[in-house]
């Protein structure tokens, strides 16, 4: 095969810059080059880069990190695939647990998980309110959950900003309040003796 002598060019401009990183040890770009020890040394201290960074003062940070990925000291990274993605809409949107997804998508982290839903715009069914032991503020917060409010919004209409995301004692003057919103109305039934 006959090489042009723009190609042959090329093929000497390689030969030359790699001579003058074996003289010198730098690149053309002035980066020093990896030696032997200094690879050493990185093997092993690795996951101390504060110790790493103080045995190789010549590296920077950003240098470090890129050199422990590109010899295989980090995990490679898990990318999304355009399929993972698609199939991972389904059982998230469905209100498959978290831990199952993290089965069902091997190599993925939660924290992968929740935020590639998040990106693609995918939300989990809402959960309705856990039970918080007084029965007359539990009834609130079900029907107002069947009515698809918020309880912050609840909260903000009878004017106790919180009081029905995390309630703890009995606020009667919100119950009332909030119970004449959703439609409701309190009614005192006595005990028969």
């Amino acid at each position: 095969m006959l090489l042009s002598l723009a190609q042959r060019r090329g093929l000497d401009g390689k030969d030359t810059i790699l001579r003058h990183i074996e003289r010198t040890g730098f690149t053309i770009a002035g980066v020093p080059v990896w030696t032997t020890a200094e690879l050493e040394v990185l093997q092993r201290l690795y996951p101390d880069l504060d110790a790493i960074t103080r045995a190789l003062p010549r590296r920077t940070p950003a240098a470090i990190s890129h050199k422990a990925r590109q010899i295989g000291l980090v995990p490679p990274l898990r990318i999304w695939s355009d399929g993972d993605a698609r199939k991972l809409r389904k059982p998230y949107v469905a209100g498959v647990p978290i831990g199952t997804l993290a089965e069902i998508f091997p190599g993925k982290s939660k924290r992968q998980i929740w935020s590639k839903a998040n990106s693609m715009g995918y939300r989990r069914p809402r959960r309705a309110p856990n039970a918080t032991g007084m029965p007359l503020v539990d009834n609130v917060r079900r029907r107002a959950f069947e009515l698809r409010i918020k309880m912050t919004e609840l909260g903000a209409i009878v004017g106790k900003a919180r009081y029905f995301v995390c309630p703890r004692y009995v606020d009667w003057r919100a119950l009332q309040l909030a119970m004449e919103f959703l439609g409701g109305r309190p009614v005192v039934r006595w005990r028969e003796r």
